[in-house]
């Protein structure tokens, strides 16, 4: 029998109408409240606007934009929830709706109310060209002494992190290449082109390995590609090489922070690892087992970075739980795998399973009540007892990797949107739970909780296991971190709200109160480290927001740590725009925030665009022009995709001074000639879109001509 609106009573119309009276914005979720009889307006969660809603995670994640309209939304493409763009995002809509209009908002043709595309408040560089302008001479290598230099950096600070090469056998034929014995192949050939991309990166941002050019990586990034993903080798089937080479480009990309450029390459990676089999357990025994360890390796390399893809733009990873079946990597280092008590386990692989995989906490995904067997638990007494080197590290990273992306698949999916807010909190502390019997079973080698060496190799893989608990931590808290009504001031929301703000403190308090780049590149995971302080960040302005209401009298310690990460990401912002882009971003949210509540922020660092906001100045001063040629970054004067007559400095390079002085009325603030594309500031115009979110201007001075006008010229 049909009820009044049409439908049978257990229509799917029906249920989403239920789903939709029972959704709760202070969670997010659905909860087991009878349904009510609500208009639809009051039912549609979004244009309720609750203020509890700031900091919830919504029911289902949805696309609020033409992503294709522009280039700047097709560079930073769609943000799900569990992004922290996504978080701030949605503070800055609640300020808009609170009719307090945020400097950190930007003027855009594709804005719909009070809804804030994801790109104005993309502190990431995919809008930035990875292309060199000149000619590269696809089989070039530079010198000995600098090649020697770049590999031996990356062998002490990447490959420990990121094992995707087989360090033993990759080093015999780099000398050999060099030595003149050997002409190795072009993928070969793009594998050391990817070493050198990813170390001259970091030599050039730690000023700690020599002198070099902000250009070098892209240029070695290019010979990659041309030796192994131009003309017809992206058509040919994959090889081992190719995964490894697609492995690197996407990790290289992650730690250029060109992270929607890496997620699409990584997602080929993956592909190519799957169609070779590498992520399934091979017990062929016509491979050697030193082989199958690399092809493990390769895959948890893999896997690692795709999770830190996903779990950083919100988005499905191309991995599920139910496709990989490959056991977690040995804690051997390469040059130990020949020795007896390594090829035991590479031999015997069910020994292996028993004795090492059920020992650790994420295999698969056990319940952590249930009782590990006496092999596991001799596995477990073994672990407990061996020195804190790269393949134990990479052992436990592989394992709570595997904690965090359940968090996104059981809390943070499209699914989560028919599950109750009950049954999302039961699934929360299943997984606390784990990530709680993660840190309890690390080996005392590796126990971040207790720092007592430092400027040590085991000192790095302790902090890089801290920075990831913590961001799990936070990612599993989330959820729950919302402003709470007079209902819930209490239990286990509020507890995890508060574990959530902790963890926030914590990772904080892994970094020196005195900012220092060294120190953060020797020692901090340096890759990933601008998501983390974007991470932490955002909570942290987030229970601002709320009125501290998770730990109420606690202002003042919020306010403190949030200008430490404003400082922090300050001073990473001298060697990167998307910490530049980052630092702007948090600093205005901040201060709005600090102001406010009554807090001093004169010693938070200036916006670009306030030092240069000046009264009264000449454009034609020559010392100000002086002044300028040192202090204005040429990016912020042109845009990445102008269509007319003025080249656009690419990254690295300087502008001449004649550009700086023919630009330097419109930098300032001049009037602009009057004419038929010339508007007021104010109104918002595309033709002059001063970006209050990175203080630059986002595209050309002169207006855009159309599609007719652009092809018949």
């Amino acid at each position: 029998m049909l009820n009044e609106m049409g439908n049978l009573p257990g229509s799917p119309a029906k249920r989403i109408r239920d789903l939709l009276h029972k959704y709760d914005p202070d969670s997010g979720y659905v909860s087991n409240a009878t349904p009510l009889s609500v208009s639809q307006d009051q039912a549609e969660p979004e244009q309720s606007s609750s203020p509890s809603s700031i900091g919830s995670l919504e029911a289902v994640d949805r696309v609020e934009e033409d992503l294709n309209q522009t280039e700047s939304s097709r560079a930073t493409g769609f943000m799900g929830k569990s992004s922290e763009i996504t978080w701030l995002k949605r503070l800055l809509e609640e300020e808009q709706r609170d009719g307090k209009p945020s400097k950190s908002t930007c003027n855009d043709d594709s804005r719909s109310g009070d809804r804030i595309p994801p790109h104005c408040i993309d502190y990431h560089i995919d809008d930035l060209s990875i292309s060199v302008p000149e000619a590269v001479q696809m089989y070039w290598v530079p010198h000995r002494q600098l090649a020697d230099r770049l590999f031996e950096t990356y062998l002490l600070m990447v490959h420990p992190q990121y094992p995707i090469i087989d360090r033993t056998q990759f080093s015999v034929q780099y000398r050999n290449f060099f030595d003149g014995i050997h002409l190795p192949g072009d993928k070969w050939m793009a594998l050391l082109n990817m070493i050198f991309a990813i170390t001259s990166n970091y030599s050039c941002n730690s000023d700690i390995a020599g002198p070099g050019s902000a250009q070098d990586h892209l240029l070695y990034l290019t010979r990659a590609r041309m030796l192994s993903m131009g003309g017809d080798n992206l058509f040919q089937h994959p090889d081992l090489q190719q995964v490894q080479i697609e492995g690197l480009i996407a990790f290289h990309l992650l730690s250029i922070n060109q992270i929607n450029r890496a997620w699409r390459i990584s997602a080929l990676a993956i592909r190519s690892a799957i169609s070779l089999g590498i992520n399934l357990r091979n017990n062929s025994h016509l491979l050697p087992g030193l082989i199958k360890e690399s092809h493990c390796r390769i895959w948890w390399c893999l896997f690692t970075v795709e999770h830190k893809l996903g779990l950083m733009t919100g988005r499905k990873t191309a991995i599920s739980m139910n496709m990989f079946s490959s056991q977690l990597p040995l804690p051997f280092n390469e040059d130990q795998l020949l020795e007896p008590s390594a090829a035991r386990f590479l031999e015997d692989l069910e020994m292996r399973e028993n004795r090492l995989n059920r020992a650790m906490t994420s295999p698969y995904l056990r319940l952590v009540d249930s009782k590990r067997t006496r092999d596991a638990l001799i596995g477990l007494s073994w672990l407990q007892a061996l020195p804190a080197d790269a393949a134990l590290y990479f052992l436990y990273n592989c394992d709570l990797t595997v904690l965090t992306q359940e968090i996104l698949n059981r809390v943070y999916s499209v699914e989560c949107a028919m599950l109750s807010w009950e049954e999302i909190k039961s699934r929360i502390n299943q997984l606390k739970a784990s990530v709680d019997s993660w840190v309890s079973c690390l080996p005392s080698a590796l126990d971040f909780t207790h720092m007592e060496e430092e400027n040590s190799q085991a000192y790095r893989f302790k902090i890089s296991l801290a920075f990831h608990y913590y961001s799990t931590q936070i990612m599993l808290g989330r959820p729950c971190l919302c402003r709470h009504t007079d209902r819930d001031t209490h239990g286990f929301t509020h507890d995890m709200a508060v574990s959530t703000l902790e963890s926030a403190t914590h990772m904080l308090d892994l970094l020196p109160d005195e900012p220092n780049t060294i120190y953060l590149y020797q020692t901090c995971p340096w890759w990933c480290i601008l998501h983390y302080i974007m991470q932490t960040a955002s909570v942290i302005i987030l229970e601002l927001s709320f009125g501290c209401v998770h730990i109420r009298g606690k202002e003042s310690s919020l306010i403190r740590l949030g200008k430490k990460s404003v400082q922090w990401l300050y001073t990473m912002s001298q060697h990167s725009i998307a910490s530049r882009r980052a630092w702007q971003l948090c600093e205005g949210a901040l201060s709005r925030l600090a102001l406010k509540l009554g807090y001093d922020t004169r010693n938070l660092p200036f916006r670009p665009n306030q030092q240069r906001a000046k009264p009264c100045v000449d454009p034609a001063d020559p010392s100000l022009l002086e002044q300028l040629d040192e202090t204005i970054d040429p990016r912020t004067l042109y845009t990445h995709d102008d269509r007319l007559s003025r080249p656009y400095p690419r990254e690295g390079s300087v502008a001449s001074r004649g550009e700086i002085e023919s630009n330097l009325a419109d930098l300032l603030g001049a009037e602009l000639p009057s004419g038929p594309n010339t508007h007021d500031r104010s109104a918002g115009d595309t033709h002059f879109p001063y970006d209050p979110i990175t203080g630059e201007f986002i595209r050309s001075f002169f207006p855009e001509l159309n599609e007719d006008e652009q092809w018949d010229g």
